[in-house]
């Protein structure tokens, strides 16, 4: 009789297959995010032009979202998600009387769609996000190009330039102004730490509207250099998390908390990938 009623050739099996899907499963984790160290380190050491080329859309949506949400918040601290959600439309009626192509639209709706997604976080159900985000898909198909996108592509804001969110943003900050703008976003450029992109892309966000034109150029690198360091520094965390999982998985720990947890690493080395 073997450990645990295993044989020993059973045994000796099981512990083969699990040194294998040990091994393979790191080489992967470590190919991956040692890919996207690389990207940051190139980035850190590249021109401020290129620098910018490496944000993406999908964070900067998010970190737009999380800077709107906490200007409404700042303007009215006990304001309900219903309250919100009103003050949001306005918001949307004040650019679409400026905005006229269904592209701009669009991106309004993206970006009121992000800031509800920050307050309300998501549910399976009831999600007030979801509809602004379907009413910015439906005007981007208007056109031919962009007949075939989908909701993940909207989710993500891949057919938008980070620099137009950015340009966005800044308006709907204007348009909700009622004297204490400059006052909040000297708040945000205040708070730290920094603790997740969304963080970083609102304390940008906040830093190119209150930036001059003589300091923007230094304080955009300072401001990129640290994102960089964040960035690899985070890869360097979840590849600690995916080989701890991986070990885990083959033996380390309770095989249920070792797959619970190598799910949590895929999540995450997904997103890398995309």
């Amino acid at each position: 009789m073997g450990i645990l009623g295993f044989s020993g050739k059973q045994l000796k099996k099981t512990l083969s297959k699990g040194n294998l899907f040990s091994t393979i499963s790191t080489a992967i984790a470590q190919r991956v995010l040692s890919q996207s160290r690389k990207k940051w380190e190139q980035a850190r050491a590249e021109s401020e032009q290129a620098l910018l080329s490496q944000v993406s859309a999908y964070e900067t949506g998010k970190g737009a979202g999380k800077l709107l949400k906490g200007w409404l918040r700042y303007l009215h601290p006990k304001l309900t998600l219903q309250q919100a959600e009103g003050q949001l439309l306005s918001l949307l009626a004040a650019m679409d009387a400026e905005d006229h192509l269904p592209q701009e639209q669009a991106l309004s709706r993206f970006l009121v769609s992000k800031t509800l997604f920050s307050l309300e976080g998501f549910k399976f159900s009831q999600c007030r996000y979801e509809s602004y985000q379907q009413a910015a898909l439906e005007r981007l198909r208007k056109n031919p190009d962009q007949r075939k996108l989908t909701r993940r592509d909207v989710f993500q804001g891949s057919m938008f330039l980070p620099e137009d969110i950015i340009a966005t943003t800044h308006r709907m900050l204007m348009i909700l102004d009622n004297g204490h703008l400059p006052k909040y976003l000297a708040t945000v450029l205040e708070t730290g730490p920094l603790k997740d992109d969304a963080d970083y892309m609102a304390r940008l966000i906040a830093m190119t509207f209150q930036a001059d034109s003589d300091t923007l150029g230094t304080a955009i690198n300072t401001w990129f250099q640290s994102y960089c360091d964040f960035k690899i520094d985070e890869s360097h965390q979840q590849e600690m998390w995916v080989n701890t999982s991986v070990n885990a998985v083959t033996g380390g720990l309770p095989a249920q908390v070792g797959w619970d947890l190598l799910g949590r690493a895929g999540k995450q080395l997904f997103r890398k990938r995309n």
